[in-house]
């Protein structure tokens, strides 16, 4: 695994996060649109939807706890990396954290540790450097 593969699977895991949360609204939806045709109440009245109803109901339990699962995987890799990067310690750790951890783009990060496109670039692979030995020494 490279450095910037290791350092990217935060980003990932907060698309994989924001991916099921999607899919557990629109499971939401769903069931709002099955309750709607229900009556007021959203209780079935002996029209034989019971069991409609109820599987939708457990699909959307395990959609949350799928989305919040996925959540708690992007707050355990995020600190993972973060530790990572602070053993880095200096300026290198200061570009990776506001790139890596807080997810800026390039044009941010310059901003933010106040250097020009060219140091900021020189400063990362410097840093990518330090993370690849870092991850080479776990593995």
């Amino acid at each position: 695994m490279t450095a910037k593969d290791y350092l990217n699977r935060y980003k990932e895991a907060c698309r994989n996060a924001r991916q099921l949360r999607s899919e557990y609204e629109k499971e939401l939806e769903l069931i709002d649109s099955v309750r709607s045709t229900l009556g007021g109440d959203g209780m079935p009245h002996g029209n034989g939807v019971n069991k409609s109803v109820e599987d939708k109901a457990i699909r959307l339990a395990e959609k949350a706890l799928d989305w919040k699962t996925a959540e708690l995987d992007a707050i355990q890799v995020r600190q993972e990396i973060f530790e990572t990067i602070f053993k880095i310690g200096g300026i290198e750790s200061e570009v990776l954290c506001e790139r890596y951890v807080n997810l800026h783009k390039w044009e941010e990060v310059c901003v933010l540790v106040h250097l020009s496109w060219k140091q900021t670039h020189r400063i990362h692979a410097r840093a990518l450097e330090a993370v690849s030995n870092l991850i080479n020494d776990i593995e």
